[in-house]
Formats: C-alpha cells, structure tokens, sequence
C-alpha cells in the first residue's frame, strides 16, 4: 500500500513540475550557451589579425557560475528573454559578477545567445 501512495506522489510530484515548466533555458541551458559562445567567438578571434592572442586570452576566462533569474518569453514567441546573473573569472580583470538581459533561442544545437 505504501508503495502505492509512493508512486502516486512521484507521479503527481513530476507532472506538477512539468506544468510549470513553460520550456525556458535552465542555468544550465545558459551556461552550455555561454561557452558555445565563447567557443565561436575564439574560432572568429583566430582568422583574425592578431586573433591569436586574443584567442589565447578568452581561452582563460573561466566561467565560475550562471544563475538564471527568470525568462520570459520574447514577442516573438521564438525565445526568451532571461535575466541572468554571471560570474567570470578574467586574467585580465579577476572575478567579475554581473547582471544581465540575454535572449536565448532553441536550436538544433541547443540553447544559442541571440542578438
């Protein structure tokens, strides 16, 4: 009977979960969108002339956490607009922490930073 009652709550539990979910980016999400990113930008930095070292620098920031505040849907209804709060770590400026709008859509990739 216990067993029951168990499997009752985790099912009720999840498909609570589920509808509050309105399919915006996790931290996580925006992390994983952050670094793909940064990864383009550094594949860009290095056709460029003395990309090189501003390749090797952006290779050094390290991201230590991404906090997602809240997103919204855009008016499009292609993405959100998340409020998301970052901290880096720069060998040219330490530690930062930071609060900022980025507008995230779903693509065949994941989760991308849109303009």
């Amino acid at each position: 009977m216990r067993k029951i009652y168990f499997t009752a709550f985790i099912l009720s539990t999840t498909l609570a979960l589920a509808a509050c979910s309105d399919g915006a980016p996790s931290s996580s999400d925006i992390e994983q969108a952050l670094k793909s990113g940064m990864a383009k930008a550094m594949a860009q930095a290095g056709t460029l002339g003395g990309g090189a070292q501003i390749s090797a620098a952006m290779a050094k920031v390290e991201i230590k956490s991404v906090k997602n505040l809240g997103c919204k849907k855009d008016e499009a209804g292609s993405g959100f607009n998340c409020n998301v709060e970052t901290e880096v770590n720069t060998p040219f400026a330490g530690a930062q922490k930071s609060t900022r709008m980025l507008h995230l859509v779903k693509g065949s990739d994941g989760w991308q930073i849109a303009q």
